[in-house]
C-alpha cells in the first residue's frame, strides 16, 4: 500500500502567496502542516487557500483554517480560501462559527444614520417623561384643588400614619444635623468675625443663614432622602405586585388613596420641622459664639431680636411649603413610573432622591432671585 502524501505547496505569485495542502487534513499529521514555511513578506497582500487535493479531513482541518485566517488578520492580508467540494463546505458550514462581519459592515456603512437614530430616541424618550410628568402635575393639581369641594373624597385614614412617619419620624437627624450645621457655621463665622472685632454679628449671620436657608435647604434634603425615596419604593412596589391595577379595577382613585395623602403629608409636617430646627440651629449657633467669641446669651438673643425679621423667618418657611410639595410629588411619581420588577424599583427610588435634591436646589435659587426682587 502506497503512503499517501502529506505537505503544503507554497506558490509565490508576486503579493499574493497561494496555499495548496495535500492529502489528509486530519490530527494524526498535525506535524505535517506547519505554517512556519510559509514565505509570508512585507510585500503579500494576499494569501489564497486551495482545498482541491485534500482527499480526507476531520476537525483538525477547522483548526488549520482558524490558524490561517487568524494570521492573516495580524498581519492585515486578504485571506481567501478556494476549491472546496461539497460535501467539505457543509462540514464547515455545520462547524465554522458563523461570519459576523457582514453586519458590522452594514452598521458601520450607516454610522451618521444610527447616530441620528439614537438622538432621535433619546429626544423621544425625555419627551415622552415630561408629558408624562405635566400631565401628572395637572392631575395632582386637580385633585388637590378638588379636596376644597369635596374633602372626603381623598382617603384621610392614612394622612395621619403619613404625617407621624413624614414630620415626626424625621425630626431626630434634621434637629441634630440643623445643630451640627449651626454650631460649624458658628465656628467658623467667629474665627472671621474675630479679626475685625465685629463678635456680636456672629448672631446676625447664624440668625439669617439659619432661618433664611441652612434649615429649610437640610430639612428638605433629608426628607428627600427618607420620606421621597419611601414613597417611590412603596408605590412601586405595590405597582409590580398588581396592588395599584387592582385598586383601579375596583372603582378607587390611585391618585386620592395612594398621592394626596402622602402629599399633603409633607407640605403640612414640613413647616413645623423647619421651626424646631430653626431654634436648634440658632442654639448651635450660640454655643459656638460664647465658646468663642465675647458673647452672652443675652445679648445674643438681644441681637437676634434686632436682626433677624419676620419676612426672614417667613421666606424659610414658605420655602419649605413648596419643598414638601416638590419631594412628595416627586417620589409618588417615580413610583408609578415603575415598570417589571425589583430592579426597576431601585432605580426609580434612586432617581427620585436625585431629582428631588436637583429641584429643591434649583427651587431654592429660583426662590433668593423672587424674594430679593420683592424685598423679602
Amino acid at each position: 500500500m502506497s503512503k499517501k502524501i502529506v505537505q503544503i505547496d507554497y506558490v509565490n505569485e508576486g503579493d499574493s502567496i497561494a496555499m495548496k495542502p495535500s492529502g489528509e487534513l486530519v490530527m494524526t499529521n498535525a506535524d505535517n502542516y506547519d505554517l512556519k514555511q510559509m514565505p509570508i513578506t512585507k510585500d503579500t497582500k494576499s494569501i489564497t487557500l486551495d482545498m482541491e487535493n485534500v482527499e480526507r479531513y476531520d476537525t483538525f482541518m477547522l483548526a488549520f483554517i482558524y490558524r490561517v485566517e487568524t494570521m492573516c488578520k495580524e498581519k492585515e492580508i486578504k485571506f481567501e480560501m478556494i476549491g472546496v467540494n461539497t460535501d467539505m463546505q457543509s462540514y464547515l458550514d455545520l462547524l465554522m462559527p458563523k461570519d459576523e462581519a457582514e453586519p458590522e459592515k452594514e452598521e458601520k456603512g450607516s454610522k451618521f444614520v444610527l447616530k441620528v437614530e439614537n438622538l432621535g430616541n433619546k429626544i423621544k424618550t425625555n419627551l415622552t417623561d415630561i408629558h408624562g410628568f405635566v400631565e401628572y402635575f395637572g392631575i395632582l393639581t386637580t385633585k388637590m384643588l378638588k379636596l376644597f369641594v369635596k374633602p372626603l373624597s381623598m382617603r384621610w385614614e392614612d394622612f395621619p400614619s403619613q404625617m407621624f412617619r413624614s414630620g415626626v419620624m424625621a425630626l431626630p437627624i434634621t434637629i441634630l444635623i440643623v445643630f451640627l450645621i449651626g454650631l460649624i457655621t458658628g465656628y467658623q463665622g467667629a474665627t472671621q468675625l474675630k479679626r475685625f472685632g465685629a463678635d456680636m454679628f456672629i448672631a446676625d449671620l447664624i440668625g439669617i443663614s439659619i432661618t433664611r436657608e441652612l434649615s429649610p435647604l437640610m430639612v428638605a434634603i433629608l426628607v428627600a432622602g427618607r420620606s421621597g425615596s419611601a414613597f417611590a419604593a412603596e408605590i412601586g412596589s405595590m405597582k409590580v405586585t398588581d396592588e395599584i391595577n387592582a385598586m383601579t379595577s375596583m372603582g378607587y382613585d390611585k391618585y386620592e388613596f395612594l398621592v394626596l395623602p402622602r402629599v399633603l403629608a409633607v407640605v403640612l409636617s414640613m413647616p413645623f420641622i423647619v421651626m424646631i430646627c430653626n431654634v436648634v440651629g440658632l442654639f448651635g449657633g450660640l454655643i459656638a459664639a460664647i465658646s468663642t467669641l465675647d458673647v452672652t446669651v443675652i445679648s445674643y438673643i438681644n441681637r437676634l431680636e434686632m436682626s433677624l425679621t419676620y419676612g426672614d423667618i417667613a421666606s424659610g418657611l414658605i420655602k419649605s411649603l413648596f419643598f414638601g410639595f416638590v419631594i412628595a410629588a416627586i417620589g409618588c411619581y417615580k413610583g408609578l413610573k415603575v415598570e417589571g420588577g425589583a430592579d426597576s424599583v431601585g432605580r426609580m427610588t434612586t432617581s427620585s432622591v436625585v431629582a428631588s435634591v436637583f429641584m429643591i436646589i434649583l427651587s431654592d435659587a429660583i426662590f433668593t432671585f423672587i424674594f430679593q426682587a420683592i424685598g423679602i
